[in-house]
C-alpha cells in the first residue's frame, strides 16, 4: 500500500482511498472465512478438487464443516472456508494470512454474512429465495394495416412482366 494519504487502493470491486480502508474494521468475525488472492490455475474447474483439499489441510487441526470454491470468471481466486467455531476459524485466519500457495501469497477475512453451512447447523437456514420474474403480458397481436391498390387506380405502378394480377 502507498504510503501518500491520497492514494488510491484497489481492493476488491473498486477503488477506495486509503484512508478510509484503513479506517474500516472488517465484518464481525464468524466461523466463516473469506480467501482471496488465490492463484488462478487453482482456480480452473479441474483443479478445484486440489484447491479444497490444499485449504482443509492448512486450516487443520480445525474441523472444515464446508469449502465454496467457483472457477466461474467473477469468483476465480477466492474461496469461502466454514469452520465448525469461532476459535478454530481465527486460528486458521493466522495461519493463512499471507501463506504461499502455489506462489502467491492469499489473504483472508472473515465473510460478511453466515454462510449456509452454519445457518444449517444453527437451525437458522430459511431458504433460498427464488425471484420469480413476471411474464410479459401476452395478447392478440395487432395486425399490420396492409395498402391494397386497385386496378382501376392509375397512380398505381403495373405489375412486373410475366406475372399477372
Amino acid at each position: 500500500l502507498g504510503s501518500e494519504p491520497g492514494a488510491l487502493v484497489v481492493c476488491g470491486f473498486g477503488e477506495q482511498r486509503m484512508a478510509d480502508v484503513m479506517d474500516q474494521d472488517g465484518p464481525p468475525p464468524n466461523q466463516t472465512l473469506y480467501v482471496c488472492n488465490i492463484n488462478a490455475s487453482l482456480s480452473k474447474r479441474h483443479r478445484l478438487h486440489e484447491l479444497k483439499e490444499k485449504l482443509t489441510n492448512l486450516c487443520k487441526p480445525g474441523e472444515v464443516i464446508d469449502i465454496v470454491a467457483l472457477s466461474n470468471f467473477y469468483a476465480k481466486g477466492q474461496a469461502f472456508v466454514v469452520l465448525k467455531n469461532l476459535e478454530q476459524a481465527e486460528a486458521a485466519m493466522k495461519k493463512l494470512q499471507g501463506h504461499e500457495l502455489e506462489g502467491q501469497a492469499i489473504k483472508v477475512a472473515y465473510a460478511k454474512s453466515k454462510s449456509n453451512a452454519v445457518e444449517k447447523i444453527e437451525g437458522t437456514f430459511t431458504g433460498y429465495k427464488r425471484v420469480i420474474k413476471p411474464k410479459p403480458p401476452t395478447g392478440v397481436k395487432k395486425a399490420k394495416p396492409t395498402v391494397q391498390a386497385d386496378s382501376d387506380d392509375e397512380s398505381a405502378p403495373p405489375p412486373a412482366p410475366g406475372f399477372a394480377p
